[in-house]
């Protein structure tokens, strides 16, 4: 199993080589668990102010990649891949537009 270090500096060459023209800036990586309870880890990609979402080939391809370098590492939890947009409000003050 890789340290988070190891894992953040692959996720950070990955992501940029992936998502660099989408404005990347870092990758924040923390442990975590899927739904049926085993370790994973999270890997959370910002992104500079105003840049916009990257297409949704440019994204399986880094979340593909990503899998691909850790593995080969011999990291064997799941990497779960989150984009956080500088410009997007924070999760926890977005209003609840869902609803009756």
């Amino acid at each position: 199993m890789l340290t988070l270090t190891e894992i953040t500096e692959t996720a950070d060459e990955v992501l940029r080589a992936a998502l660099g023209p989408y404005g990347f800036v870092q990758s924040e990586v923390v442990d975590d668990r899927d739904v049926d309870g085993e370790d994973a880890v999270r890997v959370t990609a910002r992104f500079k102010p105003g840049s916009g979402p990257a297409n949704g080939k440019a994204a399986l391809e880094a979340l593909t990649t990503l899998h691909d370098a850790l593995r080969g590492k011999g990291e064997e939890r799941f990497p779960f891949l989150r984009y956080d947009y500088a410009d997007d409000e924070p999760l926890d003050q977005q209003s609840d537009d869902i609803g009756p």
